[in-house]
Order: C-alpha cells, then sequence, then structure tokens
C-alpha cells in the first residue's frame, strides 16, 4: 500500500509517496525497502515531480525513505532552483 504525506515549505506543498519494493518470491514477501515519489507543487502549478535514487538496501524503512525524501525536497527549495527562498534569504543576511 503507498503511503501519501503533505507539507509546506516556503510557499510550496510538497507531497510524498512512499512505496515498498520487494523481490516477489511468493505474492505475500515482506519489502525489502522502500522509494519515495516527490512532488513540489505552488499555486496548483507542479514544479518538480520525480523519485528519489534507490541504493539497494539504503530506505530499509518507510519513515526513513519518507524523511530524506522531505530533507531533499526542502534543501532543493532553499537552493532557489525554483524561485524565491534563495533571494528571501539573501535578503535576511
Amino acid at each position: 500500500m503507498q503511503t501519501v504525506t503533505q507539507d509546506s515549505w516556503k510557499g510550496r506543498t510538497i507531497r510524498i509517496c512512499t512505496i515498498p519494493v520487494r523481490r516477489i518470491i511468493t505474492p505475500d514477501s515482506i519489502p525489502d525497502g522502500y522509494i519515495s515519489t516527490v512532488r513540489i507543487e505552488r499555486n496548483g502549478d507542479v514544479l518538480v515531480d520525480w523519485h528519489m535514487p534507490f541504493f539497494g538496501e539504503r530506505w530499509l524503512s518507510e519513515g526513513e525513505a519518507r524523511r530524506d525524501a522531505l530533507e531533499y525536497a526542502v534543501k532543493l527549495i532553499d537552493s532557489g532552483v525554483l524561485g524565491e527562498p534563495r533571494e528571501s534569504r539573501d535578503h535576511a543576511a
């Protein structure tokens, strides 16, 4: 089952969907790890929509995958690649 969370950061909406990844041995195999998809929106416009790369056993829990995806999204927003936050940060300095 996929879990979707929604957070806000500096006027952007961050939606994260975590997806279990498993080697199909039997239909009821437990997940071997998790990946996350991330969508960042502003005023209804999708600014970015991607998945975090899966590095084997890197995200062993759903919470870990979600936390890393949110941290990455916040860094992306703060970097200014998507617009204003970098400029706002420059004015604060």
